[in-house]
């Protein structure tokens, strides 16, 4: 076995690092639909090829590792490899990224990534690196089956930011450096479909077509509103029309005191934080 390495080359590697991640993380539970913060990180100024690595035995790649961010904040990728590589080129790959973002040539200074709970191996390996778990948030499930609910209105196959944040700012106070955050944010997202509620909500989803995993990602609600429930079920329906299997929430998106069990939903998966200094 000969195990070669090198550094981005061309935007083909990013379609191969995505490729490579969809095939690693198909039988994790409630993985997440690919963003494509990558996409936009290689058109910043502070890109560097050497963010992103490769590894092939012979001509197959079996591994990569990246990150995006910049000085002050990165968040660090897992090394992703075949089976069987796992002890081979895991520390490789983490040395030649993790390595090239804390020297000085880039000088990060705070790295973080995020897992589910469930992921026992991919926090692990972060953690015998030095990451302390910083935040654990509960994800509610619930798996979808033939109902009754009525078909939502101003269904959008997209997300529309200024809608949400209308109706965030109209019950929150926010600040024009957080709004700037979330639009970045949301800017990586690849939303499959958003429902609008008048003023009362804005729900944005992601739809993971190759494991039929939706999770609803960007909640809006009008402060004091008794709509959540029916606008879940709206959403939920539109997730059945579009082939989903199961759905995920943040239990940070409910609205105080408010609970989905009533919908089947349960806390079976948190959002794990892993981070860095």
């Amino acid at each position: 076995m000969k195990i070669t390495y090198r550094f981005y080359e061309s935007e083909k590697d990013l379609q191969r690092q995505i490729d490579f991640w969809i095939k690693r993380t198909k039988l994790l539970p409630y993985a997440w639909k690919p963003t494509i913060s990558p996409n936009i990180f290689i058109e910043q100024e502070n890109f560097h090829p050497k963010s992103r690595c490769f590894a092939f035995d012979g001509n197959q790649m079996v591994g990569y590792m990246s990150f995006t961010g910049s000085k002050e904040f990165v968040s660090l990728g897992y090394p992703w490899v075949l089976p069987g590589y796992e002890g081979i080129i895991q520390d490789e790959l983490f040395k030649r990224v993790y390595g090239f973002a804390e020297s000085d040539e880039f000088g990060a200074k705070l790295f973080a990534q995020r897992f589910r709970s469930d992921w026992k191996e991919q926090i692990d390996f972060f953690l015998s690196k030095g990451f302390e778990v910083t935040r654990r948030s509960p994800i509610l499930i619930k798996e979808l089956s033939d109902s009754n609910h009525t078909n939502a209105s101003k269904v959008e196959n997209d997300f529309q930011f200024d809608k949400w944040a209308n109706v965030t700012k109209q019950n929150e106070v926010v600040t024009e450096e957080q709004l700037s955050m979330m639009k970045e944010y949301y800017g990586s997202v690849q939303f499959d479909f958003s429902i609008s509620f008048e003023n009362e909500g804005y729900f944005g989803v992601t739809i993971r077509k190759d494991t039929a995993y939706a999770e609803i990602l960007a909640v809006a609600l009008k402060k004091d509103t008794t709509k959540f429930l029916d606008m879940v079920n709206h959403v939920l329906k539109e997730c059945e029309n579009r082939g989903v299997k199961v759905v995920g929430i943040a239990e940070s998106h409910l609205p105080q005191k408010e609970s989905l069990r009533d919908l089947g939903f349960l806390v079976l998966t948190e959002d794990v934080m892993l981070m860095k200094q």
